[in-house]
């Protein structure tokens, strides 16, 4: 998320930044929005700093009998007991409500990074390999699986719907051995820690790994409803995600931590099944099984 001390300190590079990713100036509208957060915040820690003096106050003032002083102090301390939960909650609010407008603005691009409308602008700096040559037609995987009974579109279609597979018999059984044995090799010679993630995460968890808010229309959601009478939460957890990669799990195993640094590097891996509303999809080659609303992954995070 955005240094809103950033902006402030130079709002003109900040949305020049912007520009070059075809976005319109933001600061004016943030810094207004910080402004009154500031404000807010101001008052709030002022009314709190009087409401202390003036109990310090009346104690003073009782001890030299100024009954009269008292008074008005305790007055005073009770009003600012009503205002002060007023005050605070529009601090919290414009908090808030700056933290979702920072959260929403896009990274901005390096100095050389070169600038472009869309992919047809971007420079090719390093090539790695040469193109395969082929003496015959590749054909496409899907057809390949299909001709060999290993890859079951249309059932997967009767069951759940588009852009889901079958795995059959050979392909079905090799897809588990690849995966146990990217397990096994990272975990017995690469020193990475094998981890069983929740495949439901919190809203903050996704928040955490850059899912939300921007990708918030690509995450399968689940609702909890029922779940929340028996054990008591609060409606604003009422959604689970679906994770889209155990990066999302393993991330956060130590988010809001501060990790000795003994403990480093830490290595960890996952095989699990990933889910992808894949929203943005349309319009892009979706044949076969590439973009899968599910598919299954090797995980590798250090």
């Amino acid at each position: 998320m955005h240094d809103i001390k950033a902006i402030r300190d130079n709002p003109q590079a900040f949305d020049a930044a912007l520009k070059r990713r075809g976005l319109a100036p933001l600061s004016p509208s943030l810094l207004a929005i910080d402004e009154k957060r500031r404000a807010a915040i101001l008052a709030s820690e002022q009314a709190q700093a009087r409401r202390n003096a003036a109990s310090k106050e009346i104690g003073e003032a009782k001890k030299v009998r100024d009954e009269t002083r008292a008074g008005a102090l305790m007055e005073e301390v009770a009003k600012l007991k009503t205002t002060l939960p007023q005050l605070e909650a529009a601090a919290k609010l414009a908090d808030e409500e700056l933290a979702k407008q920072l959260a929403a603005i896009p990274n901005l691009p390096l100095d050389e990074v070169p600038d472009g409308l869309d992919e047809h602008g971007n420079v090719q700096r390093h090539v790695f390999g040469a193109p395969r040559n082929y003496a015959f037609m590749p054909k496409p995987h899907d057809d390949l699986g299909s001709a060999l009974g290993c890859m079951d579109f249309e059932t997967a279609a009767k069951l759940s719907g588009a852009r889901f597979v079958v795995l059959k018999k050979g392909l079905a059984r090799l897809e588990r051995a690849i995966g146990q044995f990217m397990l096994d090799l990272h975990t017995n010679e690469h020193g990475y820690a094998e981890i069983n993630p929740p495949l439901l995460v919190r809203n903050e968890v996704m928040f955490g790994t850059g899912q939300l808010p921007k990708f918030e229309d690509d995450q399968f959601w689940a609702i909890k409803g029922e779940l929340l009478a028996a054990s008591g939460e609060s409606l604003k957890t009422e959604r689970l995600g679906l994770i889209p990669t155990a990066e999302v799990s393993l991330t956060n195993l130590v988010r809001e931590q501060i990790v000795d640094e003994k403990q480093l590097p830490m290595r960890l891996t996952a095989l699990t099944p990933c889910f992808r509303a894949e929203a943005g999809a349309a319009g892009r080659d979706t044949r076969g099984m590439i973009r899968q609303h599910q598919f299954t992954k090797v995980e590798l995070v250090s």
